[in-house]
């Protein structure tokens, strides 16, 4: 990990969010989905808890989700932490420790805990004398101005945590995501661990479609206006994961099911359609950002 970027190159590479995310949105990527962005019910109260997915969606909605997301679970989270020490109602955050996707099926417990989120920080936990690397998200105090897909309230949420690689057989019959936010020590603390800290409040969460997760992800809600001590770091964003995740759109076919060479009956598949220009260079500005965005983004006094 480079262990400075230049102020330029942070800002050229936020600068690139909001043209990702609009890619993200064209009718003609196929990233649409059927299942909705919907507000989770439970909540993190106290930097730990579970949430019971299923109270909000079904299993079999839960499933199709899956399959429309190419394996993501995107969640948006309301960052709802006190405007104390270095945190300010423009600028909060918090660090994660541990995400575990439990679920159930028909056919056996599956568990899923590979999670990310846009921005890291090496901070130590609380009784640790050694630094690690914790995912973090950012927020605000109040709502945004974000106007989200499909009527979803989006201006509630602050950023983006999602999960990949979620692949099980059978049906749904219980979904239940754990989170623990990182405690980060009381006696002097760096200034990421003074910022990156929990109160104890309680941080609500929505799971998101792949276009609201792009939006909420490209507003940086938070970000600009963290103390210059605060030293974090930059990952891949969402919207890497939901083009590398994204299934492939169904192989067009003739009335036929394709052609024949007119002479021995072998059936020719039918030829892709080529991509669309400006496909083709949102598929390149995402390769861009995918290499802008593993840069390290330190503030600096």
């Amino acid at each position: 990990m480079t262990p400075y970027t230049s102020q330029s190159t942070c800002c050229f590479s936020r600068s690139l969010r909001p043209l990702a995310a609009m890619l993200l949105l064209l009718p003609s990527v196929s990233f649409a989905q059927d299942v909705v962005s919907r507000t989770l019910t439970d909540a993190i109260y106290r930097g730990d808890g579970v949430i019971d997915l299923l109270k909000d969606i079904s299993g079999a909605e839960l499933q199709q989700y899956f399959t429309e997301t190419g394996g993501l679970l995107l969640l948006g989270a309301d960052v709802n932490e006190d405007n104390s020490g270095n945190e300010s109602s423009s600028s909060l955050g918090i660090a994660i420790k541990q995400v575990q996707l439990s679920i159930s099926t028909t056919a056996g417990d599956f568990t899923f805990s590979d999670f990310f989120t846009s921005t890291t920080a090496m901070l130590r936990e609380a009784g640790s004398t050694t630094a690690s690397e914790y995912y973090t998200m950012f927020g605000q105090g109040g709502s945004s101005s974000l106007t989200g897909a499909e009527n979803f309230d989006l201006a509630r949420f602050d950023d983006v945590l999602w999960l990949e690689n979620i692949a099980l057989t059978g049906t749904i019959t219980g979904a239940q995501l754990h989170i623990t936010f990182l405690q980060t020590p009381n006696k002097a603390p760096t200034a990421a661990e003074s910022f990156f800290d929990f109160t104890g409040g309680f941080e609500d969460f929505a799971l998101l479609s792949t276009a609201n997760a792009a939006l909420l992800e490209s507003a940086d809600i938070g970000v600009a206006a963290a103390p210059s001590t605060v030293s974090f770091a930059t990952a891949d964003p969402v919207t890497t994961a939901i083009a590398a995740a994204a299934p492939p759109p169904p192989a067009p076919t003739d009335p036929g099911g394709g052609t024949t060479d007119g002479g021995g009956g072998v059936i020719v598949p039918p030829a892709a359609p080529t991509p669309p220009l400006l496909i083709l260079a949102g598929m390149g500005m995402l390769v861009v950002w995918r290499f802008k965005r593993q840069s390290v983004h330190e503030h600096t006094t």
